[in-house]
């Protein structure tokens, strides 16, 4: 189930929507709910609010479809697209490792040749800088599949398809910061079911004290899960963007080592000449 979809059975069990149980249970059936399916992909998290949601009864269930109805357009899949930079990015590594194979191959062994013709030796200089860019190469390369995997893991703390951060896929390459506010907002979604059963935070004591005072607090939840999921986004974006500033430095720094390398050569043999 999706954001969508879970949107739409809460306006079903609403005390709004009018509807009896028989028509509640007909409306909410497969054919009902596909139609709000919308490309959105499913949510472990929006599945298991669903789940709780129906499992409730009376006034119970009344009162979480009216928190979570308004949640449902807050949380619905959140465009998050860095193809374009990451393509870009492996095109052009894969244009340097391609004309430094090519160079490696083929350029190095016809200076070799005309430097050991004029006993200059320099065969053993140009083995280490061969060295030093295969293993600057590699090691790039493997930064560049971790950014990868960083953006895809991150991609479902910014649509909220986990149940915890300690569920993603590979959360070990994700900042510890990000994970504990993934959680602290979760914990804040899932307040209306459980409370505050996480451990207590400036948001959660805030819509303790709301609900224990008799305030309605599906306004008040709506508005601290945007703020909350606004600042995890931003953390995520920033969190991509230095990874891609730093590889783009990176590839700069051995593009220019390269160059350099590449053309000593040259000005030896502009002195053999």
């Amino acid at each position: 189930m999706n954001w969508n979809q879970l949107g739409y059975l809460c306006r079903l069990l609403s005390p709004i929507s009018g509807l009896n149980k028989a028509q509640q249970e007909a409306l909410s059936a497969p054919q009902h709910l596909e139609i709000y399916n919308d490309g959105q992909k499913n949510s472990p998290l929006a599945t298991k609010l669903a789940k709780d949601l129906k499992e409730a009864e009376g006034e119970q269930q009344q009162r979480l479809a009216l928190s979570y109805a308004a949640l449902s357009s807050t949380l619905k899949e959140h465009s998050f697209d860095y193809k374009t930079k990451l393509l870009y990015l492996g095109v052009l590594f894969s244009v340097f490792i391609l004309v430094n194979f090519i160079y490696q191959q083929f350029v190095i062994p016809s200076f070799s040749n005309v430097f050991s013709q004029f006993d200059v030796q320099v065969t053993e200089h140009m083995a280490n800088l061969a060295r030093f860019w295969l293993v600057a190469s590699i090691a790039l390369g493997l930064f560049l599949m971790v950014i990868i995997l960083t953006v895809n893991a991150l991609r479902q703390f910014a649509n909220l398809t986990l149940l915890n951060a300690s569920s993603a896929q590979l959360g070990l390459i994700i900042p510890k910061q990000i994970r504990h506010n993934y959680d602290a907002l979760v914990a804040l979604i899932e307040f209306p079911l459980y409370g505050a059963l996480q451990g207590d935070n400036r948001e959660l004591s805030h819509l303790k004290a709301c609900q224990s005072n008799g305030l309605d607090i599906a306004e008040e939840l709506e508005l601290l899960v945007v703020n909350k999921l606004e600042s995890l986004r931003g953390d995520i974006t920033a969190h991509i963007h230095r990874l891609i500033t730093v590889f783009s430095i990176l590839l700069v720094i051995l593009i220019a080592h390269f160059l350099m390398g590449a053309y000593e050569p040259l000005f030896l043999m502009g002195e053999i000449v």
